[in-house]
């Protein structure tokens, strides 16, 4: 109680020192200046010497202010600092979201129609917008090309710190065509050759079709670019997944629609093949 009725006397010996401080520079500051008009100084010179007074005079009120009332003004500007933090705080992810929209309108990594691996998560963009994507699911994981008929919406912040694989970026429209790849895998034994050519010719006979407009497709593309034009050709390359196993690594041209549905052809018919079914 005894240090309430302290503070609230400072408070008000500061307020009557603050207000004598203005009472007397007002006085002093128009007396001045009634004698620097009367002066036989030059009209530029008088402007000038008013001018600085006034601004001598006002750093002497905002100094006195700053002195009678440091600890109140501090006080004022930590709550400011930590309201300012909290509100930062709370409104973090809100930045981050409108801050990773922003990097997609402008570097581009995807747009709607794409099919795209964000953090795991793997879709075709539906829709874009300023806080989240939209993605109709596919999968699971890479194993299949088929919507699972999950919609997912992601933050847009979690473009600013993933990787974000786009598995369609060639392709703008359901005419053009994408480099797919699929993995099958296979025991390490002395048939390991005869499973690749077989893999290989039946990826040849599922392409065939398309290997003319893919080769046209891709060579536009690599002008507009200006980088080298792929082989459009299938391709089947082998990996090693354990001593006893193989991963033949299937590459075909397909266009982007068919991807999914050429896949399952050609798997269907190696397995035809090689008497696996």
């Amino acid at each position: 109680m005894l240090l309430t009725k302290i503070q609230f006397m400072l408070r008000h010996q500061n307020a009557t020192i603050f207000l004598g401080i203005i009472v007397s520079l007002s006085l002093l500051y128009f007396i001045i200046r009634k004698s620097v008009k009367n002066s036989r100084m030059a009209n530029d010179q008088k402007r000038r010497f008013i001018g600085n007074l006034r601004s001598f005079f006002i750093f002497i009120i905002l100094s006195s202010v700053f002195t009678l009332w440091a600890t109140e003004l501090y006080q004022f500007i930590i709550s400011i600092a930590a309201l300012m933090a909290a509100f930062a705080i709370a409104s973090k992810e809100f930045f981050l979201n409108f801050g990773g929209s922003f990097y997609r309108a402008f570097a581009r990594p995807f747009s709607v129609g794409d099919r795209i691996e964000v953090d795991g998560i793997r879709g075709d963009v539906v829709d874009v917008g300023l806080m989240s994507t939209q993605l109709l699911e596919v999968g699971p994981k890479d194993y299949t090309q088929q919507f699972t008929g999950r919609t997912m919406t992601i933050p847009n912040a979690i473009l600013l710190s993933t990787k974000i694989f786009n598995e369609t970026d060639t392709a703008t429209e359901e005419k053009d065509f994408v480099l797919h790849v699929f993995k099958v895998p296979i025991k390490n034994n002395f048939e390991w050759e005869k499973h690749k050519e077989v893999l290989l010719e039946c990826a040849k006979d599922a392409c065939l079709e398309y290997m003319e407009q893919a080769s046209d497709f891709f060579k536009k593309f690599a002008q507009k670019k200006q980088v080298d034009s792929p082989t459009v050709e299938p391709r089947v390359n082998i990996k090693f997944d354990t001593a006893n196993h193989l991963f033949l690594i299937v590459r075909i041209c397909v266009p982007v629609k068919k991807r999914g549905s050429i896949e399952q052809e050609i798997t269907n018919n190696y397995l035809r093949k090689t008497n696996l079914t």
